[in-house]
Formats: C-alpha cells, structure tokens, sequence
C-alpha cells in the first residue's frame, strides 16, 4: 500500500504542474512557444510509466477494498486523463475549459485514492 500512495501522490503533484505551467505559462505568455524534445516529451516520459505502475497497483486495491468514490472502471479513463495533462498542458491550442475538467478529474480519482488508502490503513490498526 505505500508504493500506491507514494504513485498516487507523485502523480497528483505532476498533475499539479502541469496545471499551473498550462495556466500561468501556456495560456497567458503570447511568446510561449511549445518545445516538444525540453519539456514535453521529458514531461510525458515521466507521467505516463508511472501511470502504468498506479493502475496496476491500484485495481488490486480497489478489488480488495470496496469503495465507494472510485471504481475500477475509472481508473482506465484516469490514466486516459494522465495522458491528456501530460501532453496538451503544453500546447496553448488545448481549449482551457476542457482542460481545467480534465484537471479536476484526474485530481478528484487521485484524491479520491488517497482518501481510501487512508481509510484501508486505519482498519488494519
């Protein structure tokens, strides 16, 4: 279980970066110009093997704990998400209001994860 909150928080800090570069960088600089092979790719290789390892660790978990605010099937759709915040935050052609969603999403399963691993651990004290 700690390698999960350990996937699940880096995860949720990355998701957060990429909102406030997408934010602060991308959609407010008219000068930003986007730089595939300095931050994107870099950024992108980053999120996604680790996306990988926390949907691996967390249906196990999910299978074993029963919860009631995060279901297996969201947790595909949540590494789909990952993607989108790994690669479009970058690009100022990413509409802002889907993206924001696409933000309160991933954050909202992440949360939703750590809440439950929480939960899980004090059953078992």
């Amino acid at each position: 279980m700690d390698r999960l909150k350990q996937t699940t928080e880096a995860l949720r800090a990355l998701t957060k970066e990429a909102e406030t570069f997408y934010i602060d960088v991308v959609k407010k600089d008219p000068a930003y110009e986007v730089d595939f092979y300095g931050k994107v790719k870099p950024f992108a290789d980053q999120v996604q093997p680790l996306a990988q390892e926390w949907a691996s660790l967390v249906k196990p978990f999910l299978m074993q704990h029963y919860t009631k605010l995060v279901h297996v099937s969201q947790v595909e759709q949540t590494v789909e998400n990952l993607d989108v915040v790994a690669i479009k935050s970058f690009y100022p052609s990413s509409g802002m209001r889907r993206q924001r969603e696409t933000f309160k999403s991933v954050t909202f399963v992440l949360d939703a994860v750590l809440e439950e691993i929480k939960h899980a651990n004090n059953k078992t004290i």
